[in-house]
């Protein structure tokens, strides 16, 4: 998903695949599924969408930030907020909550952080396209 674009034997290598022809034949069936298109010069070009995991994700050009982060950041905001503005129990109460919310979600995002490849595989693919176009 990051790549965005990808030939068979970048695919076979990435994924360990034994041969590029595996790649091929996988590639093809997500071009059947329409996931995927293929160029003219035989480089795969994933299709923007959302399915599977990734509805959980927002993709910002070569970034891919999951959709608790900005979560995380509306509960950071609110606990700062709570603490600043509000006194009290009201304070007590409302930081809790909004800290509850910030701990929960910032576990989220470290899991679905966990899900995605790792960034080095993703760049040597990158390199490997640049170097064939």
């Amino acid at each position: 998903m990051r790549v965005r674009k990808v030939s068979a034997r970048d695919t076979a290598q990435l994924v360990g695949f034994s041969s590029p022809a595996l790649a091929v034949h996988h590639l093809e069936k997500l071009k059947s599924l329409k996931l995927v298109n293929k160029d003219k010069y035989g480089v795969y070009h994933v299709v923007p969408r959302r399915f599977g995991i990734l509805k959980f994700f927002f993709v910002v050009k070569k970034f891919i930030i999951p959709k608790s982060f900005f979560y995380t950041l509306l509960y950071g905001v609110f606990a700062i907020f709570s603490l600043l503005v509000l006194s009290g129990a009201v304070r007590n109460v409302a930081l809790m909550f909004s800290l509850l919310g910030f701990g929960i979600h910032i576990i989220e995002t470290i899991q679905f952080f966990r899900v995605l490849p790792p960034k080095t595989t993703v760049q040597k693919v990158e390199q490997r396209v640049q170097e064939n176009d």
